[in-house]
């Protein structure tokens, strides 16, 4: 006897929407319109490691999906070689999240509700406000927050 089978392929086509990063955009805090920051450099509140540096009106970051806080380091003016150049504000992502199983070979992906964004105030912020445009936080396609310098 001769038999053929075949099993199901465990692969997760990249069409397949994963889990969402936050869209944040940089404003104008005098005329609302969109302004790059100079040089800046993003890190976890946890990590030595940089996640950018470079001057943009524009970042997506990841969010934890196994917390409900999610902080960075925001640096403007930051030096590449230099750890403690340029203006630090703490930035703080406080959300719900929602893992949603999508399949076997794609696992799960996660969507987050952003409940508030807090900057920590230490008298030298050069963010002067937050505001949150979309709060479901379910795709990469809008602006979810927006900062003001």
């Amino acid at each position: 006897t001769f038999n053929i089978s075949c099993e199901p392929d465990d692969i997760c086509l990249t069409t397949i929407p994963d889990t969402p990063k936050l869209i944040i955009v940089f404003f104008d805090a005098t005329n609302g319109l969109k302004k790059e920051v100079q040089d800046l450099k993003i890190k976890g509140s946890n990590s030595d490691e940089a996640y950018l540096l470079k001057t943009t009106d524009s970042v997506s970051l990841p969010l934890k999906n196994i917390d409900k806080t999610t902080s960075y380091y925001f640096i403007k003016e930051a030096k590449e070689n230099i750890d403690d150049s340029g203006n630090k504000d703490l930035v703080l992502i406080n959300y719900q999240y929602n893992h949603i199983y999508i399949n076997r070979a794609c696992g799960y992906k996660s969507n987050y509700n952003i409940d508030q964004i807090i900057i920590e105030n230490d008298n030298i912020n050069w963010i002067i406000k937050s505001e949150i445009i979309e709060s479901s936080v379910i795709d990469e396609n809008t602006i979810h927050v927006k900062i003001f310098h």
